[in-house]
């Protein structure tokens, strides 16, 4: 029954670093999508997290999660060329 005990806080104690990990991997995923349309303003003061599309082709969907000059922090959801060409 110890032995038991001692498991479950063993992987109780593993479960915020697996949720870590995942924020790592997707900055922002909890966060409302705003989707862009031209001449939209933001108030942008830092820039948290980019999509990286360098290696897709034509226009793909990225995302930017940022900072307002409040703190406040933001996901928006644009369209944008990709950095690739099809001859590869």
């Amino acid at each position: 029954m110890k032995l038991a005990s001692v498991v479950s806080a063993v992987i109780s104690s593993l479960a915020p670093m697996a949720f870590a990990q995942d924020a790592i991997k997707n900055p922002g995923a909890e966060l409302p999508v705003t989707e862009y349309h031209y001449g939209m303003s933001l108030d942008v003061d830092k820039v948290l997290h980019r999509t990286d599309n360098s290696g897709k082709v034509g226009v793909v969907p990225a995302y930017m999660v940022y900072q307002d000059h409040e703190g406040q922090t933001h996901k928006v959801r644009f369209l944008e060329w990709g950095g690739s060409t099809s001859q590869g």
